[in-house]
């Protein structure tokens, strides 16, 4: 009689691998659903989140919502002309950069401050009834404005910066329930982070800004999320019929 043959240790059967497969896959945890919204400052962002996220252990879906000459006022128009409906609407996280196009308007006071606080704070509210993708709702993060770069012509802008838009950005960030993420500090006194055109970074600055977007989502996503308020109903209106009064913005 022939002795039992011995068996391959650590080596287990095909049929329970196979059997095992989709359970084992299933457990690998899904990308973080991260929608990138607003101007100019924040449209070259994704492409700098797929180079540095993985070398932070953050595993993201990007969609992208920016373009660049958006202010509050011109943002809902383009949202819902270029978006589509449905499973593009779901995110886990909203990053808004918006406000470096509203400092002229404000400063030449064609936009009255409370005007901007009014739809900044409907942007976000709209953003707050959107699904999410592995979470009821998205986690809401707002940035304050950069400065433009240290110029004497820009010197009545950058007091709009600092006197008007980031305190009415950090108070709606605190009423709205958003993680404000600080750009303003990134690049202020550092005039190596602009481009010639004193308003956007070059790329160093680009990649400190999404630098910091990435540190935000890190911090909030490693401790288990935020939990988002309920905000039952589908997505408004707001952002697909929205009266739009068209005034010639300054591109950023």
């Amino acid at each position: 009689m022939r002795p039992p043959r011995a068996k391959t240790p650590g080596r287990p059967a095909a049929w329970l691998v196979l059997a095992l497969g989709p359970a084992l896959a299933a457990r690998a945890p899904a990308p973080l659903v991260v929608c990138c919204a607003g101007d100019s400052l924040m449209r070259p962002m994704p492409s700098y989140f797929r180079t540095l996220a993985p070398q932070e252990g953050l595993n993201l879906e990007l969609r992208e919502w920016a373009q660049g000459g958006l202010n509050t006022e011109t943002y809902p128009s383009f949202f819902r002309r270029n978006l589509a409906e449905g499973e593009g609407m779901r995110c886990d996280a909203i990053l808004l950069q918006l406000g470096t196009n509203d400092t002229v308007p404000l400063l030449e006071e064609r936009t009255a401050p409370a005007e901007f606080r009014t739809r900044m704070t409907a942007i976000l509210a709209e953003f707050k009834k959107f699904p999410g993708q592995n979470r009821p709702r998205p986690v809401l993060f707002l940035a304050a404005v950069p400065l433009f770069c240290a110029r004497p012509e820009s010197a009545a802008k950058n007091r709009i910066v600092e006197t008007v838009v980031n305190p009415l950005i950090r108070e709606i960030a605190r009423t709205e329930g958003a993680v404000l993420v600080d750009q303003y500090a990134v690049l202020k006194d550092h005039p190596e982070l602009y481009d010639p055109d004193c308003i956007h970074p070059n790329p160093a600055g680009e990649k400190a800004l999404a630098q910091n977007w990435l540190n935000a989502l890190r911090r909030v996503f490693s401790a288990g999320g935020l939990s988002s308020p309920p905000h039952p109903g589908a997505v408004h209106d707001f952002f697909r019929s929205a009266p739009q009064t068209r005034r010639t913005q300054k591109k950023s």
